[in-house]
């Protein structure tokens, strides 16, 4: 299942992530088994361990009432044959609704219905993905089952190795702009990646090898780039990830996400680190200010198995080295090691050897080592100087064997226990010559350095004298000791890093500020690389072992064998397989084993999947027959960790279940609702028809109208025109933004009557309305001013008055403020003392003039009185 949760997420979501690591250990693994040895064997199983089940299978986890997560599974196909399968769901998306791709077996396709219609692309706004009510995910490529081991699936999985042509440059497509930085490749090596550099448009750009296109979706906006900027795609979910930092208050370091199988931002497109970046953003046009803006508070990510390592620079001047779990997308407990203070990105570096991380926190500071295991500094002699000059970049040097015998800070060097340097001489005086230095910048260092093999490569420059003023890239063969081809130190403008191809040994890449990438052919140090000759083939796990589940881990439960099928077995005298590790390395005990012409299948039941890791690499080599004028192919059999699985997740927004259109809220809760997401699933044994499984309605609650979440109050203070006190018990009429009365539930208009702080209130659920006043005996309106949820005044129309309309929304209060002038007699005033009363008015009422004569007697009887006893 999707371990990223969706921005729209209510409070209590940062769970989703870790409740579905659960959930997925108990739905894809064997709940059976407690510990990784259990998950991934050494040796052969015992295949009749648990009974597999026969019928589709379907669990939902409502972790809020506004967020559930699903999975559907297939059952296991008992038969040997050639199957296609299906997997679909359907909601309603009145209360429910999907927000990012569901996660599908690998290679199917994926279908959208809103109602009965198809959709012709994969949505991408919030109003598309709205409207989804299914979708289906059918297997595209037929997939050989030989029936069940155990309770799993056995599966044989056939593949191909194309070569690919790789072009001499790849200059920026038109339209696109930025540079930079480094190079990137895809597990199945057809496309490319970089990511253009301190934060000049910050995009992930990507292009495919063959034709330099760009592919579907690219580029794709990032937060915020460094002036290194890299990350590192995990291929075991094909995801990218970069450290970065927010560009908003209060500017957290954090992780970039991108699916690169989708060709978007991950469901979690940031995940935020409980760090406080150094550094403020400062404003676009001080981009050139490459020290002080905080898009270099995380910088410079090594990769240690599925976990990436950063250097952070966090509030109050600490440096801390940050760790993000790309298997889960959370960040890792970490330490805080102490390093330096006032650490700085302009020079500092981090390198990781094993499970040691070498670290440079900036300019000005020594080199140090921690093992990532426990955080405790390395075993050795640590931390070591390094220059004050350039410090930039910490990398791991290899021996003549090719094995990483060496760091080095630039170009100061040591052994990985923190003593003195054994490298070749050749090596140590050409780096101490030519430092690694990119685009000739002295001050802030913008240059890679990297190794393949036995083979190493930097980018340097030569600053002066100015006539002579140019960026090399420089290749050096620790084997020979000697410059890699006659053709190196290589002239590349404005040069940045420099990458050894991942397929090809005999090609090299760089990466410049002109936003052009090229290769290069290393034995000639000419630009092209070439497939030709003893170029390896490679049979990759992530491309040649489809991942039928959601969880990434189970894809292998164990391997049984590897055969080449093609190049045919009479076409080539002599092959071998070697085995390499998630991280490239060849495994020992499965390194050039013969394959037989004859029978060239090799047992796999004893390799380890502890060992291989998650996406390890079958590599053949082959004599006898030109390599690169044939497509090899394959078949691995395995036993995978679980079935077809398809997982999604399911928002229902505060307001998914809000009344539409006006009208008086209730403000009391309302019960949740119930709602049914089912689940289908079907199976073709090719080329039959399809056999369906029993359909799993799944039942789950989802918020419905709340006024907390959906309603809104809307606001009304009378006050008197004449001297602006409020008005008591004037009655005011709600209706709808085109003048209808809104109905309470026995029918009759709603109204309220102020109160004696001349206030009122109607609360609704969030909508358009309008207020009317009409004049009455004792009150006429003068005017109504909207100065909540609109503007705007009106005046009366035959002693009425209504209101502009007044938008109301969620959660917010809404106003208008109503002037009334009184429409009853001035009163007379108060007799002064020692004066007489005079009386004022006509003496007149409504009621009749026998009342009216009996007052005007009484008031001179009165009168009549106070005279005498004042004479």
């Amino acid at each position: 299942m999707n371990t990223e949760v969706p921005r729209r997420v209510l409070p209590g979501a940062a769970r989703v992530a870790s409740l579905w690591v659960l959930l997925s250990a108990l739905a894809c693994g064997d709940s059976g088994k407690s510990g990784p040895a259990d998950a991934r064997p050494v040796a052969p199983r015992a295949t009749a361990q648990k009974i597999a089940p026969t019928d589709l299978t379907a669990s939902a986890t409502t972790t809020s009432p506004t967020f559930s997560s699903y999975i559907a599974t297939l059952p296991p196909a008992t038969v040997t044959a050639s199957v296609t399968q299906t997997l679909e769901a359907n909601w309603d998306p009145s209360l429910q609704s999907l927000n990012y791709p569901p996660i599908y077996p690998q290679g199917w396709a994926i279908e959208y219905y809103a109602g009965s219609t198809k959709l012709a692309t994969t949505p991408t706004t919030t109003s598309e993905w709205a409207q989804v009510s299914r979708v289906r995910a059918v297997s595209s490529v037929p997939l050989d089952v030989e029936g069940v081991d155990g309770e799993r699936q056995a599966i044989v999985a056939r593949s191909k190795a194309p070569r690919v042509t790789v072009r001499e440059r790849y200059p920026l497509p038109s339209g696109v702009k930025g540079d930079g930085w480094d190079v990137l490749f895809d597990p199945a090596y057809t496309r490319f990646y970089n990511v253009h550099h301190h934060n000049n448009l910050n995009q992930m750009l990507c292009r495919e090898l063959a034709t330099g296109n760009l592919c579907p979706g690219f580029p794709i906006n990032l937060t915020q780039t460094s002036i290194r900027s890299t990350g590192f795609i995990d291929a075991a979910s094909n995801k990218f990830w970069q450290p970065t930092v927010t560009d908003v208050q209060p500017f957290k370091l954090a992780w970039d996400c991108v699916d690169l199988t989708n060709g978007t931002r991950c469901a979690r497109p940031v995940v935020l680190s409980e760090l406080t970046a150094a550094h403020i953003k400062k404003p676009d046009a001080s981009n050139s200010d490459l020290k002080n803006n905080n898009y270099n508070d995380h910088i410079d990510p090594v990769v240690i198995g599925r976990k990436m390592y950063a250097i952070g620079f966090a509030s109050d001047n600490r440096t801390f080295i940050t760790c993000l779990d790309m298997a889960t997308g959370t960040e890792c407990p970490g330490k805080d090691l102490g390093l330096p203070r006032l650490g700085n990105a302009n020079q500092s570096g981090l390198a990781a050897v094993g499970n040691q991380l070498y670290v440079v926190p900036g300019r000005g500071f020594n080199l140090d080592c921690y093992d990532s295991t426990t955080w405790n500094r390395c075993s050795g002699t640590w931390p070591q100087p390094v220059s004050s000059i350039s410090s930039s970049p910490v990398w791991a040097v290899p021996g003549a064997n090719g094995e990483i015998q060496h760091v080095c800070a630039n170009n100061v060097c040591f052994k990985l226990d923190g003593s003195p340097h054994s490298l070749p001489p050749g090596f140590a005086a050409e780096i101490q010559a030519h430092r690694v230095l990119g685009n000739l910048n002295e001050d802030v260092q913008n240059g890679g350095a990297s190794s393949y093999g036995s083979k190493v490569a930097w980018a340097y420059g030569i600053t002066a004298p100015a006539s002579e003023r140019a960026s090399k890239a420089m290749c050096w063969d620790m084997a020979t000791d000697a410059k890699c081809g006659a053709g190196f130190p290589i002239t590349v403008p404005v040069l940045y890093t420099t990458i050894f191809d991942p397929e090809n040994p005999d090609c090299l890449w760089t990466n410049t500020d002109n936003g052009e990438i090229n290769s290069w052919r290393i034995s000639t140090g000419t630009k092209g690389c070439t497939t030709a000759g003893a170029t390896r083939i490679s049979f990759k796990t992530p491309v040649s072992v489809p991942r039928l589940s959601c969880d990434p881990e189970s894809r292998v439960y164990q391997y049984k064998s590897f055969t080449l099928t093609t190049p045919g077995r009479s076409t080539y005298t002599s092959a071998t397989l070697t085995v390499r590790d998630s991280n490239g390395k060849p495994l020992a005990a499965w390194s050039n084993l013969p394959i037989d012409p004859a029978n060239p299948v090799v047992d796999l039941n004893t390799l380890s999947t502890l060992e291989t890791g998650l996406t390890p690499s079958f590599d053949v080599a082959v004599a006898g027959i030109d390599t690169s004028s044939i497509e090899p192919e394959s078949e691995i059999r395995v036993t995978t960790g679980a079935p077809p699985q398809l997982c999604w997740d399911l928002s229902s927004p505060p307001f998914a279940a809000c009344p539409l259109g006006p009208a008086l809220a209730n403000t009391t809760d309302s019960p949740p609702r119930e709602t049914v997401v089912t689940a289908k699933g079907a199976i073709t044994i090719n080329p039959g028809t399809p056999t369906s499984f029993t359909d799993q309605p799944l039942r789950t609650t989802v918020a419905t109208a709340n006024f907390d979440t959906c309603g809104a109050r809307l606001r009304a203070t009378v006050v008197s025109l004449s001297d602006g006190s409020p008005v008591a018990g004037a009655k005011v009429f709600l209706l709808d933004s085109e003048g209808n009365p809104i109905l309470d539930s026995n029918g009759q208009p709603v109204s309220a009557v102020s109160a004696a702080d001349g206030t009122l209130e109607f609360p609704v659920w969030a909508a358009d309305y309008t207020l009317k006043m009409s004049g009455t005996d004792s009150y006429i309106p003068a005017y109504m001013n909207v100065t909540a949820g609109g503007s705007g005044t009106t005046a009366p129309v035959s002693g009425t008055v209504t209101s502009n309309t007044v938008t109301t929304t969620a959660n917010q209060i809404s106003h208008v403020q109503i002037a009334v002038t009184s429409n009853q007699p001035t009163p007379p005033p108060p007799p002064a003392e020692n004066d007489e009363a005079w009386f004022q008015g006509s003496g007149c009422t409504a009621v009749g003039g026998a009342q009216s004569a009996l007052v005007v007697l009484l008031v001179l009887g009165g009168l009549a009185v106070l005279r005498r006893r004042r004479t």
